[in-house]
């Protein structure tokens, strides 16, 4: 699946904000406190949502009165929408869909208003002459404030009830729990949402081994996602394109190692004109910049590969000549993982096309997403100047709704 198209409605500053994306990279700018950490958020919730619970995605940010946009009248419910376009082996691609609203309730509970999902699966069967015949099934569902679900393209209809008001329907068992889950390609696309917020004090931990070998947000068990890529072909090959773009901007970088000392993971990293010429460094020992680098890298090309990878300013801490590198990175790994980008950054955007970017502005207290207006891509597109240069001299302004 890639994702089209994004609708937030009242959360936090985004009170309706509607957000087409590009298929590959979306590289997302905008000057400090415009909103651009709230739309990410909001991925981040719905990931959060389905992955764990839609309680624990509110608990965690404080309660509902701090997710939803403010209202001095009366408490508005927030929703979130998007659209993706879902790819089969055997059959066209087709438009799927997923949205949610979650509406207030007494003592500052919540409950979901509503719940609307359009996605397929593909199936195989034999007609009577033995032949495979490869054809599209429905795997869609509605479900209203009562917590009533009905699956679409189910005849007869047979509708059932989620277990409470406050959960949702996405991913649990189907009322005839003939196709497993409800939403179930949307269900298992959305929880594969990755996220990169990486910060060099929290790489320099010594950190104890650690079964989860998905890279976490934060990078803290990037240690144990190295020595378990070690483990597989693919992780190995992907451990060696890391190097290779590390090469770039350090051309003595080797390799990192992971050993195992007093029960904690120690990684090194190893520099050296040749296999026989080698030093090893800790990572305390490293600048930020190198250290930021790597982990970015390792977000980039970790195993399985995310469905959506989401980084936030990649040039915190990073040489502006090492952008281009990590461009080339996005670049390359969008082609199996859609990418967004937040940066403030023009070092990094010139290495784009407009059709790539959204500006992010705020209006009178509200976030606003818009592409690049036409003016300004005209410009870039006839070369008379680039998106760095106009980021930098006058801003890049956002197209008129």
């Amino acid at each position: 699946m890639k994702l089209t198209h994004i609708q937030l409605r009242h959360y936090k500053s985004l009170a309706d904000v509607q957000v087409s994306l590009h298929p590959n990279v979306t590289v997302v700018v905008g000057p400090n406190a415009v909103g651009k950490s709230n739309f990410v958020d909001a991925l981040r919730f719905l990931r959060d949502a389905v992955k764990d619970d839609l309680d624990h995605a509110i608990v965690s940010r404080g309660g509902l009165n701090r997710v939803r946009q403010n209202s001095y009248s009366r408490p508005f419910n927030f929703g979130i929408s998007i659209e993706t376009l879902q790819s089969f082996d055997d059959c066209a691609d087709q438009s799927a869909a997923y949205s949610v609203d979650i509406a207030s309730t007494t003592g500052g509970n919540f409950r979901v208003e509503q719940e609307d999902a359009t996605c397929f699966h593909q199936v195989t069967d034999q007609d009577d002459d033995h032949r495979y015949k490869t054809s599209l099934v429905s795997n869609g569902f509605i479900r209203n404030k009562a917590g009533e679900v009905v699956e679409k393209d189910v005849s007869p209809a047979k509708p059932f009830h989620v277990g409470d008001v406050d959960q949702m329907a996405l991913g649990m068992p189907t009322g005839d729990f003939s196709f497993g889950s409800l939403g179930g390609e949307l269900h298992s696309y959305i929880r594969n949402w990755k996220f990169s917020a990486l910060y060099p004090i929290t790489l320099r931990q010594l950190t104890t081994p650690d079964n989860d070998v998905s890279l976490r947000e934060d990078g803290s068990n990037w240690a144990s996602v190295i020595r378990a890529a070690k483990r597989s072909a693919k992780g190995k090959k992907n451990l060696e394109r890391i190097y290779e773009m590390m090469q770039v901007v350090l051309p003595d970088f080797r390799e990192v190692t992971v050993s195992t000392v007093g029960g904690y993971l120690v990684p090194k990293f190893h520099f050296g004109t040749s296999p026989t010429d080698s030093r090893a460094f800790d990572p305390v020992q490293l600048s930020d910049g190198t250290l930021r680098i790597f982990g970015i890298l390792l977000s980039l090309y970790q195993s399985p590969a995310p469905t959506l990878m989401v980084v936030e300013e990649p040039e915190q801490t990073v040489h502006p000549g090492v952008l281009s590198m990590l461009a080339e990175a996005f670049k390359e790994v969008s082609e199996v993982t859609q990418v967004i980008v937040t940066t403030h950054s023009p070092q990094l955007i010139d290495h784009f096309g407009p059709d790539n970017v959204r500006v992010v502005t705020m209006n009178g207290g509200l976030t606003e997403i818009a592409p690049i207006k036409h003016s300004q891509q005209d410009a870039v597109k006839l070369g008379l100047m680039g998106l760095g240069e106009f980021m930098a001299a006058e801003g890049l302004q956002p197209a008129l709704p």
